[in-house]
């Protein structure tokens, strides 16, 4: 199989207290972040509706897409993400982060 595009998954579960209105927050400025940043292809974000209840405490997801892992070695310490997640990590009960190459059959 061929490399096609680099996938970068970041799954966010949110302390209790935390408000609808902050999470919609942390999700405007995590979608905003394409804008700021060069090199990301793509950006999608939901909420979990899984029925199977093993997500963890994990309920929102965001995939951003890149062409090859220098774009997304640059995102990582690029100061608008560095203030992203400065931000949003007040909030964050827990997080997971996987990065993979999707392939087409």
């Amino acid at each position: 199989m061929q490399k096609t595009r680099l996938r970068h998954v970041v799954l966010f579960g949110f302390k209790d207290a935390t408000s609808d209105e902050e999470i919609d927050e942390i999700v405007r400025r995590f979608a905003a972040l394409p804008e700021e940043i060069p090199g990301i292809e793509a950006f999608e974000c939901g909420v979990n509706n899984s029925p199977e209840g093993i997500d963890r405490g994990h309920s929102h997801c965001f995939i951003l897409t890149f062409a090859s892992e220098a774009a997304r070695d640059a995102y990582l310490p690029h100061p608008a993400h560095e203030a992203f997640v400065a931000f949003a990590s007040e909030w964050i009960g827990n997080a997971l982060v996987i990065d993979y190459w999707a392939q087409e059959p």
